[in-house]
């Protein structure tokens, strides 16, 4: 699958590590991509990767993965043609709007098919999801069917077990859990090196 990333920053370059490795293509978007720092991470990642403007990238993915600070995402998708694309959004907000983060995205892109995913862990380990033994779970929302299902067959092949929390109106959970991450690990007793799962009985 052709996947394109918005973002080429350590979130969008550990989201193609990880999916490179299983065979997918991708595209990473960038101000400048025939620059010589750009090249130089196009090299690392591969033959399988290239990079391109945002417009190239939204037109090259059948996914198109957000990897973009807040600050800079309105501004990015007017460069793109997002009619019919399945977005994965792998953005976190922590500012003042109080609305999920994958609601006010889906607003911004009304004739795209959002998905919210890969938020609440440590973008290191989008490439290795096993953590002693036990597959990571990976909480995902989203409205389309036919979108939440190819999102939730690309992560579950990264090795996550997925969970489907519903609709976008309920992403805010996924961000409110993202916060707990990042409390956690910026206290120091955990670090970075842990995951969320559910556990049944």
């Amino acid at each position: 699958m052709k996947i394109g990333i918005l973002g080429a920053g350590m979130v969008g370059q550990s989201l193609a590590r990880a999916v490179l490795a299983h065979g997918h293509t991708v595209m990473l978007s960038s101000r400048t991509p025939d620059s010589a720092d750009m090249q130089k991470i196009i090299a690392e990642l591969g033959t399988n990767a290239q990079a391109g403007t945002v417009s190239q990238t939204v037109a090259y993915g059948e996914v198109v993965a957000l990897a973009l600070p807040p600050a800079v995402m309105a501004e990015a998708i007017k460069q793109g043609e997002w009619s019919g694309k399945i977005v994965m959004d792998m953005t976190n907000r922590f500012g003042g709007d109080t609305s999920p983060s994958a609601v006010a995205l889906a607003k911004l892109i009304p004739e795209a098919h959002v998905v919210k995913a890969l938020n609440t862990i440590g973008a290191e380990h989008y490439v290795d999801a096993n953590f002693g033994g036990e597959h990571a779970s990976m909480f995902i929302a989203g409205d389309n069917p036919n979108a939440t299902q190819t999102i939730t067959n690309l992560v579950t092949q990264l090795g996550f077990e997925v969970i489907n929390i519903g609709s976008l109106a309920d992403s805010g959970h996924l961000d409110a859990l993202t916060k707990l991450w990042v409390h956690l690990a910026i206290r120091g007793e955990f670090g970075r090196g842990f995951a969320f799962r559910l556990i049944r009985k």
